[in-house]
């Protein structure tokens, strides 16, 4: 018996992945840009989806940071200054850390967005102050950038780039010309053809990509359908969400039942200002937060012949506890009636790689520091509930999240 409990405990010391009956990390990393600060916090991502604050956390690096990008092959990490002005590269190790800088590659001022393509050989940036695109080489032994031809008129003011999962299309948002467009690329010399043009909605905000690049997803601000309030006057509206089939060509086209709408909450209250979403991996759910009335709306997406990509919101019942409304159905309460702590503008969403998890950056009002709301996922309905902790404080002005 002696030496069976040793065994045990010896095991128990060893499964760092596996855990000893309680949860543990997957070996994934979350790094959160710190707009505000001078570099990334970096959390754990465990088993049960929660977060806690990896001992690599922070990344201090030169500037504050925008966005970062890991290279598919995860050996470098790109990332733009606050000011849109500079791209920096690092080395990423084994441990996750970013210990030696590769770089720095000045873009002009204003870039908003950055993707890398999937052979982690060329990266592309928006430049909207000068209605451009920028493609860079990465050199595959040391990371460095150089920029391939010059700037690439197109036009419009791209606010988001969004990459396919197979490195051939590329996609953008020009919000102010209310805009979607759509580039093929060449996976050898890094050309993009195009762009084709689509336009969409009113004052769209965001553009989602499906995990498997079949479905494009684009919220807007503005645009809404208006909802017969007692079955007769117009006095409610919804926001639209424009849902399209992606095509080889990276034509998007419409698909049949588009718009979606987003429902009322428990107490009749519609959504406003969706300003980020998310697919889960599985292609399964959309998450869609609504900066507006501080909570998140969670679809189903069809995969049914004939109907692929279409979206069902999440239903559930609603009953009232002690007076108080409540309910299992989208759209879900992200936080802000939590108090001290409350999520406040929800700004950013991601899903853990295991689809088990939801977060969301809250860059708010508690000070000078942001947080991150976390959420168990459904797998079967997608309703999600909030994690214990509710939220995790995550450095000034957080800003986006990678999951690496």
């Amino acid at each position: 018996m002696t030496r069976l409990i040793g065994y045990m405990a010896i095991l128990c010391l060893l499964a760092t992945m596996v855990g000893c009956g309680g949860v543990t990390s997957t070996g994934t990393l979350a790094y959160i840009s710190n707009s505000q600060g001078s570099g990334f916090t970096v959390f754990n991502v465990n088993t049960d989806g929660t977060l806690t604050l990896s001992d690599i956390s922070p990344q201090n690096t030169p500037a504050s940071p925008k966005v970062i990008q890991f290279a598919p092959n995860g050996k470098w990490a790109y990332f733009l200054d606050q000011g849109g002005t500079t791209i920096y590269g690092f080395t990423r190790a084994g441990n996750g850390t970013l210990p030696t800088q590769i770089g720095q590659f000045s873009t002009g001022p204003g870039a908003s967005s950055l993707v890398i393509a999937a052979g982690s050989n060329f990266i592309y940036v928006a430049l909207p102050n000068t209605n451009m695109l920028a493609i860079y080489s990465i050199d595959q032994t040391t990371g460095i950038l150089s920029q391939v031809g010059s700037n690439v008129v197109i036009g419009y003011a791209v606010q988001q780039l969004v990459m396919s999962p197979g490195g051939n299309l590329l996609f953008g948002l020009a919000p102010s010309s209310q805009t979607v467009l759509s580039w093929t690329l060449n996976p050898s010399s890094g050309v993009a053809t195009g762009p084709t043009t689509l336009p969409v909605g009113l004052d769209p905000s965001y553009l989602v990509l499906s995990a498997n690049g079949a479905y494009a997803y684009v919220l807007d601000h503005q645009s809404v359908t208006n909802v017969p309030a007692n079955g007769s006057t117009l006095a409610y509206s919804t926001p639209n969400i424009f849902g399209f089939n992606v095509l080889s060509s990276g034509v998007l086209d419409p698909m049949p039942d588009s718009p979606f709408n987003e429902n009322a909450d428990v107490n009749g209250i519609y959504p406003t200002n969706p300003v980020a979403g998310a697919t889960s991996h599985d292609n399964r759910f959309l998450f869609v937060a609504n900066a507006g009335t501080h909570n998140v709306s969670v679809f189903q997406i069809a995969s049914t012949s004939g109907a692929q990509g279409e979206l069902t919101e999440v239903l559930g019942s609603k009953t009232t506890i002690n007076g108080v409304p409540v309910s299992t159905a989208s759209p879900f309460d992200c936080g802000y009636t939590v108090k001290p702590v409350a999520c406040t503008t929800p700004s950013f969403v991601t899903v853990s790689n295991a689809n088990n998890a939801l977060y969301i950056i809250d860059a708010g009002t508690q000070g000078s520091t942001g947080r991150i709301f976390q959420y168990q996922i459904n797998q079967n309905t997608g309703s999600i509930r909030a994690q214990n902790p509710t939220s995790v404080s995550a450095g000034g002005g957080p800003a986006w999240i990678t999951i690496r």
